[in-house]
C-alpha cells in the first residue's frame, strides 16, 4: 500500500465570515430544488462535461445541494476540489488535468478510489454580491485544454442564475405564511 498525497483547500482568513454568509443565504436548505437542478443539467449539456454540481461549503462538509451525473448529498470538505475554487481569487477555476496538478493527482475523486474525474472548472456563487458561499463547477472523465470563451461565459451566468435563485428561495421561506 503507497502513501497517497493532495493538497486538502485552503480556508481563508475570513472563513468564519464567509460562513456567516452560507447560514444567511440559506443555501444549504436548497437541497434539492428542481430550477437548481435544471441550471445544473443545462450547464453540464453546454460545457460538454460528465456531471455538474452546485456546492456549499460550510465546516468541514462540501454540502451537494444540486447536480447532475453527481449523487446530492453531504461529503468531506478535506477531499474537495470545490474548496480549492472558493479561494483561487477568480471567478472563474479550470484545472485541465486533475491527474496532473499535484494538489489534485492522489485525490480519490481524481485517482479512481472514488471516481476518476480529470477536467474541473468552477465559478464562484456570490448570493447578494458578496463573499461566496459555494461554488458551481463542472467536471469530465477527459482531460481538455481549457474551456471556450463561450463555455466560460455560460458558466459565469449560471453561477450567477443559481446565486439569484437561492436568494428567490430565501426569501420565499421567509415570507411564505405561518400556518394557523
Amino acid at each position: 500500500m503507497g502513501v497517497s498525497y493532495f493538497s486538502p483547500p485552503p480556508t481563508g482568513a475570513n472563513e468564519a465570515e464567509r460562513e456567516r454568509a452560507v447560514i444567511e443565504s440559506g443555501a444549504i436548505d436548497a437541497r434539492g430544488d428542481t430550477v437548481l437542478g435544471t441550471i445544473c443539467v443545462e450547464l453540464c449539456r453546454q460545457v460538454r462535461g460528465k456531471a455538474a454540481l452546485l456546492s456549499i461549503l460550510y465546516g468541514e462538509t462540501q454540502y451537494v445541494i444540486a447536480a447532475h451525473g453527481f449523487a446530492i448529498g453531504a461529503y468531506s470538505r478535506k477531499n474537495s476540489l470545490s474548496g480549492h475554487a472558493l479561494y483561487a481569487d477568480d471567478d472563474l477555476f479550470v484545472v485541465p488535468d486533475l491527474a496532473a496538478d499535484k494538489r489534485f493527482a492522489e485525490n480519490p475523486w481524481v485517482n479512481g478510489e472514488v471516481a476518476r474525474f480529470r477536467f474541473y472548472t468552477a465559478s464562484l456563487i456570490r448570493p447578494h454580491g458578496r463573499l461566496p458561499v459555494g461554488v458551481i463547477s463542472v467536471l469530465d472523465d477527459k482531460p481538455r485544454p481549457s474551456i471556450s470563451p463561450a463555455e466560460r461565459e455560460v458558466m459565469l451566468a449560471a453561477a450567477a442564475d443559481m446565486a439569484a435563485r437561492i436568494v428567490q428561495i430565501s426569501q420565499d421561506r421567509n415570507t411564505a405564511p405561518v400556518p394557523d
